[in-house]
């Protein structure tokens, strides 16, 4: 079974792929420019992930 740390590195790199899915959906990484609406919703997106690593972070680690 995977240890804390497993679990931890896990947790990393599923946001990291869930980031780079919605980024790469919205456009973010094409040439043209953004509309402001996706750059709105890209912020919330980049907010929402940091909050899921920060919980399961905390979880992982002290529980």
């Amino acid at each position: 079974m995977l240890g804390k740390l497993g679990i931890f590195i896990t947790i990393l790199v599923l946001v990291l792929l869930f980031y780079l899915v919605i980024a790469f959906g919205a456009g973010a990484f094409s040439k043209g420019k953004l509309k402001p609406e996706t750059k709105k919703y890209l912020k919330s997106v980049n907010i929402l992930l940091v909050i899921v690593a920060l919980v399961g972070s905390v979880l992982v680690l002290f529980l």
